[in-house]
């Protein structure tokens, strides 16, 4: 079936239509201005759009994200095991509050209250008032690496399922050049981070449509990280007729690999990123729909080939391409229908691949913009596969994925600069609000450690979307 993401996201939205629009929507949010530049309300957790949620908990720190519709302070009280509270202040005069707490002890349980003009804001599933550190898995930090994915370099209005009689179906979002300024904020986070990025693995769907300019544009961004990068193909960066100078008509090509044949649309590599750890990206994007597929180009080929290579040298191996594979993956997205891989057209033989190498550390994916994580049959809990957020809209940011000797410690940052703070409280209003309920994830994918010896916290698979988060994360 030539089934895009947004058609299938319209055939799940049409049906829940009636049910979205009764939730308040954009009227109970103080009707977030599409460009980000208006006022946000305080919401309530019915109305959807951006509640107040934990976003995210390294093994040091946590963040947490909430409204007011005044500009107020960010404002913290820590409770830490033993101790007084602690009251911080961390921002002032905010409408959008983005509150980083740092500072803490790897694998404590700490309580916590969220204030901003002298109120306590109200618990919900997102924001339970408690949270654990993570710990991280034994041995010495042998990589860094950034997961971006869902750039959308281009695009005009974010939100769009389907277009009915020239008009949008959600209402969409359009800012000034939105998808550019929110890849760009990442990248310059990225450069902040310490112990600092080795590899920035983009996972496709880096631009709209492949045209000359985005590809110019997205290449551009992602080299001023200075910081070693590979990008994958995604279904948005699939060949467009008489959109590139190149003969085959593959913008994506022509930039991601300029020596390779003409019409040689499976772009695939490896990369020793760093002792002990080494990166494969393959092209899951078939060149004319855009549908998910991986038996082109002598990909599983290359595949086993290399983890055979990294096997033999003790190296660990994360694995990205752009459309999920799992079965499970797969009967959970909205609706659920065959989003990801195709089982019949490399799919099932991927998997196949996969669970021969037990080095295979992740499985990371984009095009549902979500955080999420599945399992394997074949490979057990030894692998999880992981969906990463969008970085053009909400949830707004990127992952690190830190391989310590024993295991992998995933976090999600979301990009917090004044305009990027309006343009994610905006792009949480879509799909009639619910949009933060299919793509924000548990708390327990967004944010976990993944040990290989199986002890401790492992990631559990991801529940249905819209579930609240699971009452733990950490170790």
């Amino acid at each position: 079936m030539d089934l895009d993401r947004r058609e299938l996201l319209r055939t799940g939205a049409l049906g829940a239509g009636a049910v979205l629009l009764g939730g308040g929507g954009l009227g109970a949010l103080g009707r977030l201005a599409s460009g980000a530049e208006a006022a946000a309300a305080v919401p309530n957790v019915l109305s959807g759009g951006l509640i107040p949620e934990v976003v995210t908990v390294t093994e040091r720190a946590f963040q947490a994200w909430w409204l007011t519709d005044t500009p107020q302070d960010t404002t913290v009280v820590l409770r830490a095991p033993g101790k007084a509270p602690e009251t911080r202040v961390l921002e002032r005069d905010k409408l959008v509050h983005v509150a980083t707490v740092d500072g803490l002890q790897p694998g404590t349980r700490y309580r916590y209250e969220l204030r901003s003009g002298g109120r306590t804001i109200p618990t919900t599933l997102l924001h339970t008032g408690t949270v654990t550190t993570l710990t991280p898995p034994p041995g010495r930090l042998l990589a860094t690496v950034a997961l971006m994915n869902d750039l959308h370099i281009g695009e005009g209005c974010s939100g769009t399922i389907q277009t009915i009689a020239g008009q949008s179906f959600p209402p969409c979002n359009s800012g000034d050049r939105y998808a550019i300024r929110m890849t760009s904020a990442a990248i310059r986070a990225l450069r902040t981070v310490r112990p600092k990025v080795d590899f920035v693995f983009a996972n496709g769907d880096i631009t709209a449509e492949a045209r000359p300019g985005e590809m110019k544009t997205v290449f551009g961004i992602l080299r001023r990280a200075r910081i070693p990068f590979d990008v994958t193909r995604g279904n948005h960066d699939r060949r467009h007729r008489d959109s590139c100078l190149a003969g085959d008509n593959d913008c994506f090509r022509e930039y991601a690999a300029p020596n390779s044949p003409l019409g040689e649309h499976a772009y695939h590599w490896a990369r020793d990123i760093a002792p002990g750890v080494t990166a494969i990206g393959l092209d899951s994007c078939d060149p004319e729909t855009g549908n998910g597929r991986l038996d082109r180009g002598g990909q599983l080929e290359f595949l086993e080939a290399e983890l055979r290579r990294t096997a033999a040298a003790g190296r660990r191996v994360l694995l990205g391409f752009h459309h999920p594979v799992t079965l499970y993956q797969e009967l959970t997205v909205l609706p659920p229908v065959l989003f990801g891989v195709s089982p019949i057209l490399g799919g099932q033989d991927a998997l196949d691949v996969i669970a021969r190498h037990d080095h295979v550390s992740l499985v990371v994916h984009g095009h549902t913009h979500r955080n999420y994580v599945g399992y394997d049959g074949r490979s057990g809990y030894r692998t999880p596969f992981l969906e990463n957020g969008a970085v053009k809209e909400y949830p707004g940011g990127f992952g690190l994925l830190r391989f310590y000797e024993g295991g992998v410690l995933r976090t999600f940052h979301r990009v917090a600069e004044p305009w990027c703070r309006d343009w994610i409280a905006t792009t949480a209003t879509q799909l009639f609000g619910r949009h933060p309920d299919y793509t924000r994830g548990p708390l327990s994918a967004r944010a976990f450690t993944h040990r290989y010896d199986g002890k401790g916290f492992q990631p559990p698979a991801s529940t249905v979307p819209g579930a609240p988060d699971l009452p733990f994360v950490g170790s």
